[in-house]
This record gives C-alpha cells, structure tokens and sequence, in this order.
C-alpha cells in the first residue's frame, strides 16, 4: 500500500507514536519525522534519533517492547541534520555505539557548524511548513546535544550490529547521507533520501526533499539510481508514510516530482 492522505499538522504537542512495522523492526513517529529500532537476538539497533524531548517517551516505548536504553547496541545516523540526532548522545552515554558517514560526522560532533536555518525563512510562508517546523521547535529540535565520539560508515558495509544493516550511501540531500538496506527483510530505511511526505505541504507520495533542507537537488536526484538498485519491497522513509509498493515504483514517481 502507498502513502495515504495526510490530515497536516495538528494542534497541541505531538507524541511519539510506536508502530510494529514486521517482527522485530519497529516504527516511532513525531511531527512527521520517523525512527526506527531493529531488534535481533535481543538486542537493539536505533536508526536515527528523533528529538531530544522524544526522550521520556522513547523510554517508555522501549519498555513495552521489553526492553530498556541499555539493550541499544548501536545507533546509525542516515544523516546529520539534528531532527534525526537527538537522542544519540544520549544512547551513546548509557554504553551505544554512535555511527554515520565520514562525511557526517563533523556536524554531529559540533566540530563543524551546521548551515544557518536563515535559509528556511523563505519557506515559511506555507502554512503547513511553518507548523511543522514550529512543532520541530517545541520538540527540541534547537536543543539536539553533540554526539561526543562517533564511528564511521562506509558505502556497501554491512555494518556489525543487531540487524546487520547494509549500507547505501546516497549523497545529495547531505554529502553523506546513507540509507539503510535489511536485505533478508527487503526493507530500505531511506533517511531523507527519499521521503514519502512534501515538507512544503504535507502532500503524501515519495519525494526528493529540494529547498534550504538539501544541499544538492540534482545529485540527490541522481542518488535515487543507488537505492533503485536495492529492489528493496518496503521502504521505510525519515518522514512520511512505510511504502509497500516497492522502491523502483518509489523513485519514478520521486523523479518526476522533483524535475
């Protein structure tokens, strides 16, 4: 099943919701931006990080799925930008390892600073971009600590930790960004390199992020052919709805949106 319609943005403080995406990959959502945690073996891996205020509620959905903060082995970053970081320093203090791209990590360790959010300014006459990044506000989002050590990633890696993720690096929207591929499951975390939700408008479908969020459109366009080639079945993206209808029918319609 595709993307459905999206209501928008609701009023009052968004909770993080908790979805069973398969057995043993989990889904959690705020203000339409998604994490995710693979268990294997009974142990954890986090696929980004959510907001820092998230915290107490990521808490607390790891306690109905049985575990706590401790059981996280490892968090992958798909890319830096701080909606997607902000609960890993957190992990990494109670014993998880922190990983992304070389290229990433400058800017999650604070070595280098992130681009000025002057940019957006623009933007933010679209009613619905506006809320969305006024809830990003509330959650944090301003707030996201540094990540104090990080290991790196590397394209085509199939990286040791719970779930045995494979690497896709994908540049464009950052100069590192990855995706995530579970080849047993067919499941492709996309982070923001392909996305089933417009930021502008809430419209639903998959999408190249473009505006002041990516640094590259054209190269983010080009990016697309990597993860076409994963022929993965299910793509699980850093904002928007699971898409089930496979990643080649994903990156046609992303294509032609984003011309």
């Amino acid at each position: 099943m595709s993307a459905t319609a999206d209501p928008g943005p609701t009023a009052g403080p968004a909770t993080l919701q908790l979805r069973r995406i398969s057995e043993g990959v989990h889904r959690l959502s705020s203000v339409y931006t998604n994490w995710y945690v693979v268990e294997d073996g009974g142990r954890l891996t986090v696929l980004d990080a959510g907001f820092p205020r998230d915290w107490p509620a990521f808490c607390a959905a790891l306690g109905r799925l049985g575990h706590t903060a401790a059981d996280v082995d490892a968090v992958l970053i798909t890319h830096h930008h701080v909606d997607h970081a902000g609960n890993a320093e957190r992990l990494r203090a109670q014993g998880a390892r922190v990983l992304a791209h070389a290229a990433e990590i400058p800017y999650l360790t604070g070595a280098r600073g992130r681009p000025s959010s002057v940019s957006v300014l623009p933007h933010l006459r679209h009613p619905w971009y506006a809320f969305y990044i006024a809830r990003n506000v509330v959650k944090g989002v301003l707030r996201t600590p540094a990540i104090a050590r990080l290991d790196e990633l590397a394209d085509a890696e199939v990286v040791d930790v719970p779930g045995s993720p494979k690497v896709i690096h994908a540049p464009g929207h950052t100069a590192g960004s990855c995706a995530l591929l579970l080849e047993d499951a067919s499941m492709l975390f996309t982070g923001d390199a392909l996305v089933t939700i417009d930021l502008d408008n809430g419209a639903p479908g998959p999408r190249v992020i473009g505006g002041p969020h990516t640094d590259d459109a054209e190269q983010a366009l080009e990016s697309l052919t990597e993860l076409a080639a994963t022929r993965a079945r299910t793509i699980l993206p850093g904002h928007g709805e699971p898409w089930t209808e496979g990643v080649e029918k994903a990156v046609r319609i992303a294509r032609q949106s984003g011309r």
